[in-house]
């Protein structure tokens, strides 16, 4: 039933990241990415599935938004510093079985982990799509707008639904 609950979401998580936020560029800074929520809060699973499900779910972003390989290798990476960062994060491990949320992981560490993950991968997509460092300023601006509409909408998300 917990799988079912988790694919569910993930379907309607993905159904808005293509029917709104796709759609969403304001002024051609902000491209929100709240399709990385599903990687950022799933349980944790044994290290060559998370980078599995990270591939498999950038690779669909790929081709829902035509960005050959962007989104792909932006989803390893994160999936693959995800479990490195939060053993370093949070000593208990036991707290680490069900969905990364504040409620299971605490509100620091996941306000952390989100931060850092977010960050790196926009500005893993947005170098890539970008691919010349002359618009460095540009890059930049692409990633902090972005981030921070990604980031309320992570954070409404694990506030406002999984708050205790």
């Amino acid at each position: 039933m917990k799988w079912l609950r988790i694919l569910l979401g993930a379907i309607l998580l993905l159904f808005l990241q293509m029917a709104i936020f796709n759609h969403l560029h304001l002024w051609g800074l902000c491209h929100p990415f709240v399709y990385i929520l599903l990687l950022l809060c799933m349980p944790l699973m044994p290290r060559w599935a998370e980078i599995l499900t990270g591939f498999a779910l950038g690779c669909l972003m790929d081709c829902i938004c035509s960005t050959p390989g962007i989104h792909t290798s932006a989803c390893v990476l994160i999936s693959w510093l995800r479990p490195i960062m939060l053993s370093r994060m949070v000593q208990d491990s036991e707290r680490l079985v069900s969905a990364i949320v504040p409620e299971t992981i605490g509100v620091l560490p996941f306000v952390r982990l989100t931060v850092i993950l977010t960050l790196l991968h926009h500005l893993w997509v947005f170098a890539l799509d970008t691919w010349s460092w002359q618009l460095w300023y540009w890059v930049l601006l692409q990633v902090v707008f972005s981030s921070i509409i990604t980031l309320g909408c992570i954070f409404a998300y694990g506030f406002l639904i999984h708050r205790s």
